[in-house]
């Protein structure tokens, strides 16, 4: 009986951890657009992929985040605060 229920427990453990995990979301590299030059450029803050208020740069508090370049000169979708 006691074998039995430290299984239920640890496999109980074992799926809320993971669903605690995935809840937070891919943080993934950021990038902005530089204005001056009109490319996407790479900055060193974590946001998230999951929905929820728009990450913005830390420089300005403005600029909106995105994540990887489609090209040099437009970068990939809207990233969100972690």
């Amino acid at each position: 009986m006691i074998p039995a229920a430290l299984v239920l427990l640890g496999t109980g453990a074992a799926f809320a951890t993971k669903a605690a995990n995935s809840t937070k979301g891919a943080v993934i590299p950021t990038y902005r657009m530089d204005p001056e030059s009109g490319l996407c450029v790479q900055v060193g803050q974590e946001c998230s992929t999951i929905q929820n208020v728009v990450c913005r740069w830390t420089a300005d508090g403005v600029t909106p985040l995105h994540s990887a370049p489609i090209s040099p000169t437009e970068c990939g979708s809207v990233l969100f605060k972690p």
